[in-house]
């Protein structure tokens, strides 16, 4: 007899101090977090058992986020005091910022990596520093111009190493689907996840390749999309 199973959703908070932590150890913060609020994860089968659960793209260090993703399924329903022992249980700046129940159609659940294709960025343009001796800009119609100039143009091109410690030029122009100025900030979506023909594009190095590679961004995630830009939860 098969045993009866529940699929839960989580947008997460990961924001201050947290943005030092690897993925490895934000993975590992998240479990210990949820086990001590009460759940009882699904495990999978064989000899090294593990929670079922999937978590959305690596986020870079020094990046906060407002939408980190977490599918996870449990062998019995969340309480009914689940958010307010989460609460207890994790760090502050960890916070739940919305959750929803999944349908349980029997299939496997689709990992997050898959799932998720772009991600929204904002960043605050360090304005004491818009200065990229390559690119010339000195102020914001510069970076207008650069980034309308990027937009329109077939190749971007950036340096990327491979595992093999490799070094190569990678075309991501197609890996940007919009960027603009905003209220001071710099809002723009990159190509994210996996199980698609375009390289994913860190926050970080675009804004390097815009600027300069010694400049700092206070940068944030605010929202992931699917392959057809339907914003996830």
């Amino acid at each position: 007899m098969c045993k009866k199973e529940f699929r839960y959703q989580l947008k997460l908070s990961k924001i201050n101090e947290l943005k030092f932590l690897s993925h490895l150890d934000w993975q590992n913060l998240i479990l210990k977090s949820l086990r001590r609020a009460g759940v009882h994860f699904a495990l999978t089968e064989g000899f090294n058992k593990v929670p079922k659960i999937s978590f959305s793209p690596a986020l870079p260090l020094f990046i906060e986020s407002m939408c980190e993703l977490l599918n996870f399924i449990t062998v019995e329903p969340l309480s009914e005091s689940f958010l307010e022992d989460f609460k207890a249980a994790a760090p502050e700046n960890l916070r739940i910022i919305a959750i929803k129940e999944l349908e349980n159609d029997g299939r496997r659940m689709v990992s997050l990596d898959n799932l998720i294709q772009w991600a929204l960025y904002e960043a605050e343009i360090p304005k004491n520093n818009i200065v990229n001796k390559t690119l010339g800009i000195s102020n914001f119609e510069d970076l207008r111009y650069t980034l309308e100039k990027c937009l329109s143009s077939n190749e971007l091109f950036i340096e990327k190493k491979t595992k093999k410690g490799i070094i190569k030029q990678v075309n991501y122009r197609n890996s940007i689907k919009s960027a603009e100025i905003c209220e001071g900030k710099l809002k723009f979506i990159l190509k994210a996840g996996q199980n698609d023909s375009l390289p994913a594009l860190r926050a970080d190095e675009f804004l390097k390749y815009l600027f300069c590679k010694d400049a700092i961004f206070e940068i944030k995630r605010l929202s992931f999309f699917d392959k057809s830009l339907t914003e996830i939860l």
